[in-house]
């Protein structure tokens, strides 16, 4: 755990140069070195989220881009051991994923491997879940709902549970009792991760 402290910090530490000019949807990869790369995004918007995340998913390094327009990062990968990661650019519901491998402090990046993912949204209203997602390679999504008595889900009560295929525009709506208040949880997991919502009644 304190190596991979130490190694988030000095990423962020070897993280230099943002400049903004103005353009979105194509990301920009330049090798200056064999472990240093410039990151071009066009049309970002600020506070839209950039990270690096290594093969299991866990988050070397976060940030928050502070200017519209276009963003040029310049990242110094040399720390990275060998490996399998990915840039991810966060921007509503779509994340963009660029992935790359780091082999013997050299950067290959896999254009044809480059995806967009689109998170679940999830609204409550007049005791009704509307729960909208693009799925465009029409993976699994799970979705299970979760009752509680009290804020802590100390005694949770699965209410609801679906799994949702071969779908590409998920669109359901969920009614709950208006005689049951407490707490609810929505949790779903698709593209391989696990998104989570609360609300109450």
């Amino acid at each position: 755990m304190r190596k991979l402290l130490a190694l988030s910090i000095y990423m962020f530490a070897m993280v230099t140069g943002i400049s903004s000019y103005a353009n979105d949807n194509l990301s920009k990869l330049d090798n200056r070195k064999k472990s240093e790369i410039t990151l071009t995004l066009n049309h970002v918007k600020e506070g839209q989220l950039l990270s690096i995340k290594d093969n299991y998913g866990y988050a070397l390094y976060k940030s928050t881009i502070s200017t519209s327009g276009a963003y040029n990062n310049t990242f110094d990968l040399t720390a990275l051991p060998n490996g399998n990661y990915s840039f991810e650019h966060e921007k509503g519901l779509e994340i963009k994923i660029i992935p790359f491998t780091v082999s013997n402090e050299e950067v290959v990046f896999n254009k044809e491997e480059e995806k967009s993912i689109f998170k679940p949204s999830v609204k409550f209203k007049d005791h009704t879940v509307f729960l909208t997602q693009l799925d465009l390679n029409k993976e699994d999504v799970e979705v299970n709902i979760y009752y509680s008595s009290n804020a802590s889900y100390s005694n949770d009560e699965l209410i609801y549970s679906e799994k949702i295929s071969d779908e590409t525009s998920i669109q359901r709506i969920y009614s709950l009792s208006e005689k049951r208040s407490g707490h609810y949880k929505v949790f779903i997991s698709a593209n391989g991760r696990n998104y989570v919502e609360h609300f109450k009644i």
